[in-house]
């Protein structure tokens, strides 16, 4: 979905424009985006894999209370959005008002997601991250690469 690494420092504009990163751009050209609220963040997906996850969601039963709540709360306040000439997307107040953002916001992509933060709650989350990684014993049992890998060193 997303091939671009990294967390970009941005500013919302006063009317909730988010200028995306260029190289992300770049990589987008003109794709209908999807935002929703998740996990204190906002989560951006091209409308294609937004499709794709729709086919999932409708096997969900509007009769279970998990699968009510998640397709509530996941779901139902997702909104498209364009990027516009200049490059920005507009994010919905309603959305703005879930992930806590304000004018500083982190644009976070990673193994093919991205997501937008609030700056403090991101450093949080990321702190409470760690912990976690301790309290379950670290990552020493953890296999990054595999002998196959050694082919893509430099």
């Amino acid at each position: 979905m997303f091939q671009v690494r990294g967390q970009f420092d941005l500013k919302l504009d006063a009317k909730g424009r988010l200028g995306l990163p260029a190289r992300l751009r770049e990589k987008l050209g003109d794709h209908e985006l999807v935002l929703t609220h998740y996990d204190g963040c906002i989560q951006v997906y091209t409308a294609q894999r937004w499709r794709k996850m729709e086919r999932q969601f409708r096997k969900l039963s509007m009769f279970s209370e998990r699968d009510r709540a998640f397709l509530l709360t996941f779901v139902a306040g997702a909104a498209e959005v364009s990027v516009d000439t200049a490059g920005r997307i507009n994010i919905p107040a309603s959305l703005r008002r879930m992930a806590g953002l304000e004018k500083n916001v982190v644009f976070s992509s990673w193994m093919g997601l991205a997501e937008i933060w609030n700056p403090e709650r991101l450093i949080a989350k990321q702190a409470a991250a760690q912990d976690i990684v301790k309290q379950a014993g670290g990552l020493e049992d953890f296999q990054v690469f595999d002998d196959e890998d050694e082919e893509d060193d430099f």
